[in-house]
């Protein structure tokens, strides 16, 4: 199966993740994720149940707090929505953790939230 890729720019340049999309056919979308200032970059992939148009569309360039980050100096952590779709929401849980040689790694993970939708910091059932 061909794919076509678009990049998702961020909006914050300090975020070095790198964020585009596939087409895997007219109704389906994988959202390809590469966290890329760890020791060892990690690879998300989460397919979605909708077009690229619409995810394209659903993109505003930057990841919206869901939950307060945690921060204990050896964990980080945060749940941030990504984009809202028709039908769902997209969210990143953001997990670094520090080595104890003093480097970081991500533990990171996507998630499609069907019916639920982020508004101002909180998830939504969609109604």
């Amino acid at each position: 199966m061909n794919t076509y890729m678009n990049v998702l720019e961020w909006e914050d340049t300090a975020i070095p993740h790198r964020l585009w999309i596939e087409k895997l056919d007219r109704n389906h979308t994988r959202l390809c994720m590469k966290i890329v200032k760890d020791v060892d970059p990690e690879m998300l992939y989460l397919e979605l149940p909708v077009s690229q148009e619409k995810v394209m569309g659903a993109w505003q360039g930057r990841a919206a707090a869901v939950s307060d980050a945690y921060d204990d100096g050896c964990l980080y952590s945060q749940v941030r929505s990504l984009f809202n779709l028709d039908n769902g929401c997209v969210v990143w849980t953001v997990n670094h953790i520090q080595l104890a040689d003093m480097q970081k790694m991500s533990a990171d993970k996507l998630a499609f939230i069907p019916g639920m939708t982020h508004d101002q910091g909180l998830l939504k059932a969609i109604l």
